[in-house]
């Protein structure tokens, strides 16, 4: 489901978010992420967009069979929410968690965003993540 409500940079970046997902890279980072913005990513600190990119890079390739599944989205002025789903095989298993994205959106490029879930679902015990 999208909000109607969305101005026509937020359903851009929408629709640019959903397509890096379909085949996410590092690589790709700079589709939506300005190279000076600052990410806050739930377990892995504050960095800049460029750096998001090298370490999306890393992250990628230990996240066997990952998939994000972007949900919803709404918007309020210049920030964008993005609801998403991922799974992936984490720790030898297969593990699903949901998480929301909140994007500050500048001459359609993301300027800040945060990334919230339970981060739990990433370590050995797997606890969080949604109950299957």
């Amino acid at each position: 489901m999208t909000d109607t409500n969305l101005t026509p940079e937020q359903q851009d970046f929408y629709e640019r978010f959903k397509s890096f997902w379909t085949k996410p890279s590092g690589a790709r980072v700079p589709e939506v992420i300005a190279p000076d913005a600052k990410i806050h990513f739930t377990g892995a600190g504050i960095m800049s967009g460029t750096t998001y990119a090298e370490w999306m890079t890393e992250t990628l390739a230990t996240m066997e069979d990952m998939t994000v599944t972007p949900l919803d989205c709404a918007g309020n002025g210049e920030m964008l929410y993005i609801a998403w789903e991922t799974s992936a095989m984490i720790h030898g298993e297969r593990r699903t968690y949901r998480g929301v994205d909140r994007f500050r959106l500048k001459d359609g490029m993301a300027i800040e965003e945060h990334v919230i879930f339970d981060s739990a679902v990433l370590t050995p015990e797997g606890r969080g993540g949604i109950e299957q």
